[in-house]
């Protein structure tokens, strides 16, 4: 799992501002429930804005998904080819090499020599699908 700085400020920022709003906005509740909507209120303005926030950065997911050839969870991959939204990634156990589309659907140029994964909604957390050829 991949968490960096930046990961932690949008998830501060986000929490914080969901905080803060609730303070504003619930002003007859006791503060119980004021942290409770505000956690809620926080999350739920994390789930909304991370899928465009990584996006726009394009940045890479939190979890890297199980290498399709050797089926092992890596700490890291090599990166091959990094034309964003398709990246060529190989594994350092199994030297395989495969391809992650970031977009959530390969491309008319896809090759398909190698295992193809979509990236898929919520992007930041790393929810992966491996894509068969389409049949002509």
């Amino acid at each position: 799992m991949r968490f960096g700085l930046i990961d932690l400020l949008f998830a501060i920022a986000c929490t914080s501002t969901g905080s803060i709003s609730a303070q504003y906005f619930t002003s007859g509740l006791p503060h119980g429930n004021k942290a409770l909507i505000g956690i809620a209120g926080g999350v739920g303005l994390y789930l909304i804005l991370v899928y465009p926030f990584y996006r726009i950065l394009r940045l890479f997911p939190m979890i890297l998904p199980r290498c399709p050839c050797c089926r092992r969870f890596q700490p890291a991959f090599q990166i091959v080819d990094r034309r964003y939204p398709r990246i060529v990634f190989r594994c350092p156990t199994c030297d395989g090499q495969f391809v992650i589309w970031h977009n959530g659907k390969a491309g008319d140029d896809e090759t398909w020599a190698t295992p193809v994964l979509t990236l898929n909604w919520p992007y930041a957390f790393g929810i992966y699908r491996q894509s068969e050829k389409p049949e002509q």
